[in-house]
């Protein structure tokens, strides 16, 4: 399988690189303003032959609802593969008000074979102290056309995931913890950074010292800001979300082995070393000049490059002989504990 390099070059030639400019509500959250999950139990109905078989939770549920209904149910009901149980998950935002639609995410937990086609009944969402804080239901739908891996066209992907698009609706407010603090508040950063963190604290000293409004670290990802009783602190946190900072930029290497995507930055460089793996050579070499991949069939599954090599050329390189996606993570994983790539791998 080929591997799709996503390459982000930040930089004007091959020595120099330069940052971006970021503005700070993209680094940071402001403690308190946060997203919760909510949960609930569900019942979908109208599956055409593909719901569950053999559930004893299924068909209580079923019981439970027709009895609810002012229906009478016998005892013990018979499955007829056209229900199905399911969790149900969603994200309710922070301010989100009474009547206000949120997406829901329904999944089956008994032997369903597929959930398309089916409706989920009115299912109540619970927050962790288990309050009803929404109310679920609707057409579960799928994404995409043929609902396929791109990396794979033969491997479908299973229906008994589903979204419900704004079918849970908001019953009860959350209770906010950033409504009842005193004139401080937390900014939290998303990727913990020392440097990051002190040139944020030096953006507001030069902002809003002027203003009386203070900043002092508080651990090594929060920064707690101090806002005076009588200045109009929403004005002040919409300003602040808009400054802008120049972060160093972290060497990240993100890879999807399902799709065989890898994300990098353009300044992930190589030094010297020797790799094998299961017949595949990399050698990465000080003295060496020529550029072998151009040219892989004479090397014969050997890949020797220049110190100083790109991580993105080596992919490049890998890609070209045929390497495997789990070969080209392995080979990333192995140059990084060797300390030959001074980058973090994540694998998705």
């Amino acid at each position: 399988m080929k591997v799709l390099i996503l390459l982000i070059s930040l930089f004007f030639s091959s020595h120099s690189v330069f940052s971006v400019d970021v503005k700070l509500k993209d680094l940071v959250r402001i403690d308190g303003i946060r997203e919760n999950q909510i949960t609930g139990f569900g019942i979908v109905t109208g599956l055409s032959g593909t719901g569950d078989t053999k559930n004893a939770i299924t068909t209580e549920s079923m019981q439970n609802y027709l009895k609810n209904q002012g229906l009478s149910a016998s005892s013990n009901p018979a499955l007829t593969r056209n229900i199905a149980s399911v969790i149900v998950t969603a994200n309710i935002p922070t301010y989100a008000k009474p009547g206000d639609k949120i997406d829901v995410t329904v999944s089956s937990i008994g032997d369903a074979k597929s959930l398309e086609g089916g409706v989920l009944l009115q299912s109540p969402l619970k927050a962790a102290n288990n309050d009803i804080i929404a109310v679920a239901g609707g057409v579960i739908s799928f994404g995409g056309k043929d609902n396929k891996t791109s990396s794979n066209i033969s491997r479908t992907i299973p229906k008994t995931v589903g979204v419900i698009q704004g079918g849970g609706i908001v019953e009860k407010e959350l209770a906010n913890a950033f409504l009842n603090q005193e004139n401080k508040y937390r900014l939290i950063l998303q990727n913990q950074d020392f440097a990051t963190l002190d040139l944020i604290q030096k953006a507001i000293a030069d902002t809003f010292g002027s203003e009386s409004i203070t900043s002092r670290v508080v651990s090594p990802v929060e920064i707690e800001l101090s806002i005076p009783e009588k200045t109009d602190a929403i004005g002040v946190l919409g300003r602040l979300e808009n400054l802008t900072i120049t972060p160093e930029n972290k060497a990240r290497i993100v890879v999807n082995e399902r799709t065989g995507t890898i994300v990098m930055g353009g300044n992930v460089t190589i030094d010297e070393v020797a790799i094998s793996k299961q017949g595949l050579s990399v050698i990465v070499s000080g003295g060496q000049k020529k550029r072998f991949w151009d040219d892989p069939e004479k090397v014969e599954n050997v890949l020797v490059m220049q110190e100083a090599t790109k991580v993105s050329d080596l992919v490049k390189a890998l890609n070209k002989i045929g390497a495997s996606t789990r070969d080209v993570i392995a080979i990333l994983e192995a140059l990084r504990k060797s300390g030959a790539m001074h980058a973090e791998v994540i694998v998705q």
